[in-house]
């Protein structure tokens, strides 16, 4: 199993004039192979760009995006015979609007005012079968050529209003958090920062290491995107800090795959 990320900066990639800042953060998780994560990595964001809602409905951008993406990656299998696939989640950032898309089992958890917010569910087996009557079989959400058309391509989204508290996102597939629960997590990166005088650089990897610390034997992807100032995180309560008039550009740690 193999795991690849894509982040960027939306208005000077796109070369964008007089736009609000825009960052894009995502972790897909292959199976089978890395031809369905490499190909979501590449052609995801470009697809959500190039959807006519974007610029007014970011959310639904994303979700056809998914869509897009999966049909054309299930034509590529086709023709070259690939039997991989990948589950996805990606977040967007506009100005003050937090969108978040998934499919299939990786996570994004929000932490605000040093507690964990929950932003989704994600798709498990026990609880997101999906029915297509047609066919009499179950599916299961995510990118997946070879087993086409018993997996669900279909993303589900979910929109959050940043007002300033926010302290970081961590995204991270299921390697990660079926061992790692939020509020170990939380613990994890506060002792990190206090332990490091506030330096983030290997926090990413700090989360790694306990997930594996913690029994996990699968592939861990980590990506850590601070909010806010990581000074003021490692106080004991910076919440109690004046919250800025405006969102700071999103700031992602180093990133750890293994």
């Amino acid at each position: 199993m193999q795991f690849f990320f894509k982040h960027s900066f939306f208005s000077p990639c796109f070369h964008w004039q007089d736009q609000e800042e825009q960052a894009y953060f995502a972790v897909f998780d292959g199976h089978g192979g890395v031809d369905a994560a490499i190909y979501a990595s590449i052609h995801l964001h470009v697809n959500m760009v190039h959807q006519e809602m974007f610029q007014h409905d970011p959310a639904e951008a994303l979700c056809r995006a998914f869509r897009v993406t999966d049909e054309r990656f299930v034509q590529k299998a086709a023709r070259e015979s690939l039997r991989c696939g990948t589950t996805g989640v990606v977040t967007f950032i506009r100005g003050n609007m937090l969108h978040v898309a998934w499919l299939g089992d990786s996570q994004v958890m929000l932490v605000r005012k040093g507690q964990a917010v929950e932003l989704m569910k994600p798709h498990k087996p026990d609880r997101e079968v999906r029915r297509v009557p047609a066919l009499g079989e179950s599916t299961y959400p995510g990118f997946f050529g070879s087993h086409k058309p018993y997996i669900c391509g279909d993303a589900d989204s979910a929109s959050t209003v940043l007002d300033g508290s926010e302290d970081y996102l961590i995204l991270a597939c299921d390697g990660f958090y079926d061992t790692v629960n939020p509020d170990e997590a939380v613990k994890v990166v506060a002792d990190h920062l206090k332990e490091n005088n506030g330096d983030s650089s290997m926090v990413a990897h700090k989360l790694v290491a306990s997930a594996r610390d913690a029994g996990s034997s699968d592939n861990i992807t980590v990506i850590v995107v601070f909010l806010r100032d990581m000074n003021v995180l490692r106080e004991p309560h910076p919440w109690r800090c004046p919250v800025p008039s405006s969102v700071p550009a999103p700031v992602p740690a180093e990133i750890r795959s293994c």
